[in-house]
């Protein structure tokens, strides 16, 4: 069995001393109402450090990529070892505790740290990696990934009906997203879609566009009231 050592325990505290004090109090409006989540979760991020370390391994892997050295490897091992396990609990420590009030505020920032700044990471060009991702591992922007439309859902590709079309150098995208996490309040936004070259929809490719706030014809609905 698993214990926390000692130094976990102390972080776990300090974890839960935060959540008690700043999304305990303001749990209902946070996960029900009408107030975004994401100056708490700046907060959280700046007082235990994890915007420092997200800026610093990104500057690490922008760094290596520009140096021609292969992505960092993530091997499955074995063995679970102590510095993997300390590693691990660092990690899951926070969502463990901010689960236990708001399971809300963990998909927000899952999908911006994770979902929207992991998708232009593993296929955005440089530019876009440098343009993008660091304000969104810190969430001085708020990302979404646009993947779920009204007549789509767990088949969502298959029912896609978004489609984006060449225009000389450009493309038109067209289509509409639902239930889409942080949408609403969003930055940027990579939005999934078919490529229509006119041929059959089943057979169209799948592309992923990078889009800003204010982009023109880009509309963000109000919240829609659901779970979180």
């Amino acid at each position: 069995m698993f214990e926390w050592s000692e130094q976990q325990k102390q972080i776990r505290d300090m974890l839960r001393r935060f959540v008690e004090a700043e999304i305990v109090p303001q749990r209902e409006a946070l996960e029900f109402g009408d107030t975004p989540p994401y100056d708490v979760l700046r907060k959280f991020l700046k007082t235990f450090g994890a915007d420092d370390m997200a800026r610093a391994q990104f500057d690490a892997d922008i760094a290596r990529e520009k140096s021609g050295a292969p992505p960092r490897e993530r091997k499955v091992r074995t063995e679970f070892s102590q510095n993997a396990a300390e590693a691990a609990a660092i990690r899951i420590l926070p969502i463990i505790e901010i689960s236990r009030h708001s399971l809300g505020m963990i998909t927000a920032l899952g999908v911006s740290v994770g979902l929207t700044a992991g998708a232009i990471m593993k296929k955005g060009t440089l530019a876009q990696k440098e343009q993008f991702v660091p304000a969104l591992l810190t969430l001085e922007k708020v990302g979404a990934w646009a993947i779920t439309e009204p007549n789509s859902g767990s088949d969502a590709f298959g029912s896609m009906l978004s489609t984006a079309r060449r225009d000389g150098d450009e493309y038109v995208l067209n289509g509409s997203k639902t239930f889409i996490t942080n949408g609403p309040y969003a930055d940027t936004i990579v939005f999934i879609c078919k490529f229509d070259e006119g041929n059959d929809p089943q057979d169209r490719k799948i592309l992923s566009f990078v889009l800003d706030r204010g982009t023109p014809g880009l509309e963000q609905s109000k919240p829609l009231r659901k779970m979180g």
